[in-house]
């Protein structure tokens, strides 16, 4: 007879292993009220010290039927190893939380004066400007953490989308994702000054940066003066300019530029490009499409001829 196969028990957790650095965002937010007039993004966003704010949970729309919102869910069930022998079929979100604070009912529709969520101190997040750092490994931390996620109008979820509304007073920094996204941006910006320093290296490659920016070059042009261009698009963004190099139709956009300058070719506009015979070619794309299509190789070489008299 086969021996019976135990079921292998899967656990799970409602907390994160992530620490969250809880800070207030510039002053163009709604600390502006605060601020000396003319006092500047990076500046600090309180005028005193004492400022504070409270975050609890919001209420639901009158549309919705009123009462506090619910953050907890209490549908799925997860097994937690620490309470298995008390829940061997799992527990909610709810109910986790519920027996981590040692409250009886953590239901946001219980009746003001015995609702968790309007009558402990636990439910109420205070903030001054020295801000918070959560570890959302501990239970009240994560739950701190899920009452300021509620606070869509007044709490970014993010560094990144701290700047998409002026009602935001904090926002939620993820320390580990915000060190990644700076290790990122220095390495993008090193392979970019690498490429500068490729580009830079002879007078005809600026000269083709410029052009394949669909720009033409003045006749008084130093290379002091390429060398600007090239490094003004680099610190402008260091994403678009390797973005632009590493373009496959990067030596296409110099040629089309070329052919525009020497007359073979005529821009119109952004979106459209004519051949001096009349033949239209479309927008840049469909420009660079006709010219490598080996049916009209022929009319490319003429042009290419063209651009070649122009330089002499």
């Amino acid at each position: 007879m086969a021996a019976k196969t135990e079921t292998k028990k899967v656990y799970g957790t409602f907390l994160k292993d992530q620490i969250v650095n809880v800070k207030p965002v510039e002053s163009s937010g709604r600390w502006a009220n605060l601020l000396v007039k003319g006092q500047e993004m990076k500046k600090d966003p309180f005028l005193f010290n004492k400022v504070k704010r409270s975050y609890q949970v919001p209420l639901n729309s009158e549309r919705l039927g009123g009462g506090v919102k619910s953050i907890l869910d209490d549908q799925k069930r997860v097994l937690i190893k620490k309470y298995e022998d008390s829940h061997p079929n799992g527990m909610t979100e709810k109910e986790f939380f519920e027996k981590e604070l040692g409250v009886e009912n953590l239901n946001p529709y219980l009746a003001k004066e015995e609702n968790f969520w309007r009558t402990d101190k636990r439910s109420r997040v205070v903030l001054t400007k020295e801000g918070m750092v959560l570890n959302l490994n501990r239970p009240l931390d994560m739950l701190r953490y899920k009452i300021l996620l509620s606070n869509k109008t007044r709490v970014s979820p993010s560094y990144e989308g701290r700047k998409n509304s002026q009602s935001f007073e904090f926002m939620l920094v993820d320390e580990g994702k915000l060190m990644s996204k700076k290790v990122e941006e220095a390495d993008m910006k090193t392979n970019a000054y690498i490429k500068f320093s490729e580009i830079t290296r002879t007078k005809a490659s600026m000269i083709g940066f410029v052009k394949s920016l669909g720009r033409a070059i003045p006749v008084n042009h130093t290379e002091d003066w390429l060398k600007s261009e090239v490094l003004n698009v680099l610190e402008e963004s260091p994403q678009k300019f390797l973005t632009i190099v590493s373009d496959p139709n990067y030596e296409n956009k110099i040629f089309v530029q070329e052919a525009i300058e020497c007359g073979a070719v005529k821009r119109m506009n952004e979106r459209r490009y004519v051949l001096d015979n009349g033949i239209e070619l479309g927008d840049l794309i469909g420009a660079i499409n006709w010219l490598t299509d080996p049916e009209n190789q022929e009319s490319k070489l003429r042009i290419k001829s063209q651009i070649e008299m122009a330089k002499k």
